[in-house]
């Protein structure tokens, strides 16, 4: 089974090739946020470097949020539409499922943040114990309501996700002490992977279904509510 995943959830674009649960080709690229520029000649490399077609791909994968409300939009767009020409399933893996992925080397508690704005997060909880598991829904607030979740916690907790550093600083200020990921954020090989473990227990949807995840109101449209 060949995946082929996209992330442009934040400033960093991915796109990776993974076979049968084993990253085969991965790419990057910085472009400050102009992704509808940058991430399809990125997967274009990346299919010629390890020679193969778009038709030969299985499975197309998107990080469908939450994250950065265009970026979110360029990813899943793609994805729709490449699945749609050929006709194949698709994953949806949310941003923090991702980031918590990025970050399975690390057993114990794992926090996957992602900065909203200001000091918002998008976040949620999983268990690293040889498999990842949910212990929460994806959930948008405050820095010091995921401190005081971390609280309650006991074992290793691993702060993971493109949000990780700064939540460590909140951390550390509120005399908490979790162990950053260093380096693991959301990314298209380990939206990738989690893409393959979806597509192993049947959870695939089609493009018709594939679909953003916000969690939130752009900035749009909560000016509308505020000026009605």
């Amino acid at each position: 089974m060949l995946i082929l995943a996209l992330d442009t959830t934040s400033r960093v674009a991915s796109a990776a090739l993974c076979r049968d649960g084993e990253i085969i080709g991965y790419g990057e690229k910085d472009s400050q946020m102009n992704h509808s520029r940058t991430i399809l000649p990125v997967v274009q490399h990346l299919l010629e470097q390890n020679g193969l077609a778009l038709s030969g791909v299985d499975v197309f994968a998107a990080t469908v949020g939450p994250g950065s409300f265009t970026g979110v939009r360029i990813g899943v767009a793609a994805i729709k539409g490449y699945a749609m020409a050929l006709g194949r399933p698709c994953a949806a893996v949310s941003t923090l499922e991702s980031a918590a992925w990025a970050a399975k080397e690390k057993e114990g508690l794992l926090c996957a943040g992602v900065q909203a704005r200001q000091d918002e997060f998008f976040y949620a909880f999983f268990e690293n114990h040889g498999e990842i598991r949910r212990r929460t829904a994806d959930q948008v607030g405050k820095a010091q309501e995921i401190l005081r979740q971390m609280e309650k916690e006991t074992g290793p907790l691993w702060v993971t996700g493109d949000g990780g550093g700064l939540l460590m600083e909140y951390a550390e200020k509120a005399g908490l002490s979790p162990l950053l990921a260093e380096g693991c954020r959301q990314n298209a090989a380990a939206t990738a992977l989690r893409a393959f473990q979806m597509a192993e227990r049947g959870e695939l949807t089609d493009c018709h279904h594939l679909t953003p995840s916000y969690l939130r109101l752009s900035q749009a449209e909560r000016m509308k509510l505020q000026n009605k």
